[in-house]
């Protein structure tokens, strides 16, 4: 499995292991039985939870401009050095903005967001150049 798939499967491991955070908030913080029910009667989230919802949102939407381009840069065979870095980035970038944001550090946070994007950046020069 190349680097750049790898990245892909860390960046599902973080989408994971942040669902999974979330998940054990509701039980702490609204309670066992309403976190098991239905959850019609909406309960009012901490702090912690808004910003790990807010993580996975934030998530979610890097990964849906950087898995298209790890797919495409493997099924076009463009594995360089440049693409590994693009991908060694965006992970570097999200794992460090989760954390960031979870702990509501803002600076530091934007910065890692702004390493993954630069990640994205960078692998999708070899994908862009190779469709041209």
């Amino acid at each position: 499995m190349s680097f750049e798939l790898q990245t892909v499967v860390a960046s599902g491991l973080i989408l994971f292991l942040l669902l999974m955070f979330q998940g054990g908030l509701v039980p702490i913080n609204q309670g066992l039985i309403w976190g098991l029910g239905s959850r019609d009667d909406a309960r009012k989230s901490t702090p912690l939870q808004a910003r790990s919802a807010r993580t996975i949102a934030n998530h979610i939407e890097g990964m849906m401009l950087f898995v298209p381009l790890v797919l495409v840069a493997e099924l076009l065979q463009l594995s360089t050095s440049l693409t590994m870095i693009g991908a060694g980035l965006y992970i570097a970038g999200r794992s460090a903005f989760a954390v960031f944001y979870l702990a509501g550090v803002p600076y530091l946070r934007s910065a890692a967001w702004g390493i993954s994007v630069i990640g994205i950046a960078i692998l999708a020069i070899p994908v862009i150049t190779a469709a041209i």
